[in-house]
């Protein structure tokens, strides 16, 4: 029976996975760019082709000095510097034929990973195998993961993903003594990939679980739970360490307030049934969502047909999905900044994997056998209620009646396919079930689609090809910094410039890049946004003096090249419409920008760029993490010297003394009387780097030693459990009488 059971399970996983790849496929009916939104633009592209360049070096992206604001790739964490399907992601990213394709391929993969996992995890908690394959095709339809979260935060989505995967892992490795490997393998890289937001949900599992195996399992379980988050927690230990100690330099660090922006209310999680309910939401779009961003499925009514005395009796083996639940929902409704964690709706994901687990479960299994007319009632109510409420919000009567309807017949349908004696036993079986549960459910993602045909984050129509990010600029030399917002002036743009992480694939060593944590005081001094946008006034800014040191701006920050863009506001001529400082030329002028470029490059990003007077220094060597300085002459008198790095958390100095940073973000250097003649090193290591690299490397060493260990106990358990039955059978077979014999 068991054999039988994985081959059908088996085969129920490769159905949803199937359907999962179809449903994927309907966004690019519409929109064949549906997959290469906003972040996956500016962040994510950028951030695998620089990672596969730099392997292909054979160097590993651990810090850039020409990156400035976004070169500290440990304190980011979403580079994946721990992840191996990261960097092999980086690496084949690097060398794709076409973006889009690329992005598209690999979101779809992610997507039917997370059928897969869902289908599992339910299966796990004893779900028919027909509901779990509803709910593993259903959280890849779910409307914040198919226009946030797949079009655009890919990181979201590779963790989200995985959860389902790695929650599965967890609970067969602590209730069924399953392999240790299968757990720590997908939350290793669930956590190294490094987006914040799935470590947290992780850890909630993990609470969840260990709740569920203290009511219900045993101690055995919790003991290996607490051993499994150990290494994970060694492994976040790791990813997370050096930007938490970067923090107190950045712009993520903050208290607790609520400003509602991208915060989800009940009102529109209570119509996360309604295929077209437009939530009130606040984000860039304004105040309500423009696309279905909080629906779930449209069947979640049939939660009204469950016994629910029979769920409150079974309720100790479903722990960690109330867990998981409760918790995640009052996460999606907190305020909008809790510190360093911001839009709150980006939960929203794990409260739509919890509900539709939690359906899948208690609907197969506790489902009263007979349709009364109180739950009847009850049911017209939740969706009645649920029409009005996705109406009273956006106030269309066409969509209301064209989603609505849909999900009305839908629900009526499913409702008769369950409790009509009318239908024939035949044609009630759980293929039948799940097949029109999917099919209108893919129907409905047809219709949003045919509606909502994009996300509701910007598509900045960057080129498709690699090859197309190669032509901007061909002035520039050295040190780059774009003045501007290039995503104001058109996709025509992308001819002269680019924005963000797309300079990654253009050889100007360009300032601007994205990052989401930023150096704070650099930002603030050059109005630069987090995707490396800024204001006007940078071109001024630029070649203002430092009163500290009387040198330009410029000059500090080892600029070469500036590129202005024009700014589209009426009147706003500005310094496009200027002459090039001294010392400096135009190099390029088009409608849109004007390139001006230093008459004698210095070339010197990362060096020394100021000494105080009476102190000679030169260069012996340089590189992204170090700097060599030789002290030529100084007098009695001690030194300074700045350098145009960034001066964050990590740096130190060996025959010198680290200062307070000049303008609050270069680093600077106290130099001692009498040094002449002697060098100066400074050399960069990510803060609690030692503990993060033993920490990974303790983890990693944890989880193949419990993984053999408990691979050769289970080999040699088989091995006593067939010698005993053969010997059992021995005697079995001794007291058959020979044919023949008398009794």
């Amino acid at each position: 029976m068991t054999h039988l059971r994985k081959r059908s399970d088996l085969v129920w996983l490769s159905a949803t996975v199937a359907a999962a790849f179809l449903g994927s496929l309907i966004p690019l009916i519409t929109n064949n760019r549906f997959y290469y939104y906003d972040d996956t633009q500016a962040g994510a592209f950028g951030i695998w082709f620089e990672i596969g360049t730099k392997l292909s070096a054979g160097e590993w992206p651990l810090f850039s000095d020409s990156a400035w604001g976004a070169g500290n790739y440990a304190a980011e964490g979403q580079w994946g510097i721990w992840n191996p399907l990261i960097l092999l992601i980086g690496w084949v990213a690097s060398r794709s034929a076409n973006i889009v394709v690329f992005s598209t391929v690999l979101k779809i993969i992610f997507l039917c990973v997370l059928a897969a996992g869902t289908f599992l995890l339910a299966r796990s908690y004893k779900a028919g195998p027909e509901w779990a394959a509803i709910a593993g095709v259903a959280v890849t339809l779910t409307g914040f993961t198919v226009y946030i979260d797949a079009a655009s935060w890919v990181t979201g989505l590779m963790v989200f993903s995985l959860l389902p995967l790695t929650w599965f892992g967890l609970r067969r490795m602590a209730f069924a003594e399953g392999n240790p490997f299968i757990a720590l393998a997908p939350a290793y890289v669930l956590i190294t990939i490094g987006y914040v937001h799935g470590t947290l949900m992780l850890v909630i599992v993990f609470a969840g679980l260990l709740l569920e195996a203290w009511l219900h399992a045993g101690r055995r379980a919790v003991l290996r739970l607490l051993l499994a988050g150990l290494v994970c927690g060694l492994i976040a230990t790791a990813v997370y360490l050096p930007g938490v100690l970067t923090a107190p330099v950045t712009a993520r660090s903050g208290g607790i307030a609520n400003s509602g922006f991208l915060t989800p209310d009940l009102t529109g999680l209570f119509t996360a049934w309604v295929p077209g309910s437009l939530p009130q939401v606040t984000g860039w779009w304004g105040g309500f969502a423009t696309v279905p961003l909080l629906y779930v499925a449209w069947f979640l009514p049939v939660l009204a047909v469950v016994d629910y005395a029979k769920v409150k009796a079974a309720s100790r083996e479903l722990t960690a999905l109330w867990v998981v639940g409760l918790l995640s929902l009052a996460l999606t409704l907190a305020p909008s900044d809790l510190g360093p964690l911001r839009f709150p709706i980006r939960i929203m994901p794990y409260v739509s994997l919890a509900v539709l687990l939690a359906l899948a479960v208690i609907v197969s299994r506790f489902r009263v056998p007979d349709l009364s007319r109180g739950r009847v009632i009850v049911t017209a109510a939740i969706v009645l209620s649920g029409l009005y409420l996705a109406w009273s919000q956006f106030p269309s009567f066409r969509m209301a009646a064209l989603f609505g309807g849909l999900a009305v017949g839908g629900i009526a349908g499913l409702l008769f396919f369950l409790y009509s004696p009318r239908l024939r036993p035949g044609l009630k079986g759980p293929v039948a079930l799940a097949g029109g549960v999917v099919l209108v459910s893919m129907v409905i993602a047809a219709g949003q689609h045919v509606a909502f045909k994009s996300s509701p984050l910007p598509d900045y129509r960057m080129p498709d090809t690699p090859g197309s990010y190669s032509r901007q600029l061909p002035e520039a030399k050295g040190g780059t910094f774009i003045v501007g917002d290039p995503t104001r002036l058109g996709p025509e743009i992308w001819n002269e410039t680019l924005a963000s992480n797309a300079w990654y694939l253009n050889t100007a060593e360009v300032q601007n890049l994205y990052s989401p944590i930023m150096f704070a005081k650099y930002a603030e001094d050059l109005c630069i946004s987090s995707h490396g946008w800024t204001c006007a006034a940078a071109a001024g800014k630029l070649f203002e003096t430092d009163a500290t040191t009387g040198k330009v701006l410029a000059d500090l920050l080892s600029i070469d090249t500036v590129q202005i863009l024009r700014d589209p506001d009426p009147g706003s001529g500005g310094a496009l419409n200027g002459a090039a400082p001294n010392g400096w030329h135009e190099a390029g002028r088009s409608a849109d920008s004007v390139v001006w470029v230093r008459d004698q490059p210095r070339l010197n990003t990362g060096q020394l760029v100021w000494s105080s007077e009476g102190t000679a220094l030169s260069l012996v060597s340089e590189s992204n993490q170090e700097v060599v300085i030789r002290v030529d002459r100084m007098g009695d008198a001690p030194g300074k010297a700045v350098l145009s790095r960034l001066a964050w958390p990590g740096y130190n100095a060996k025959g010198a003394v680290l200062a307070a940073p000049l303008r609050g973000y270069l680093l600077e250097l106290d130099i001692p009387a009498g040094s002449g003649g002697k060098t100066v090193t400074v050399h960069f290591e990510p803060p609690g780097w030692p503990v993060a690299v033993g920490s990974i490397i303790l983890a990693v060493g944890v989880t193949a030693v419990w993984s053999v260990a408990e691979l050769v106990l289970h080999r040699r358990r088989r091995r006593r459990t067939r010698t005993g039955s053969a010997e059992a059978a021995v005697p079995a077979a001794e007291a058959v009488p020979a044919e023949g014999a008398t009794s």
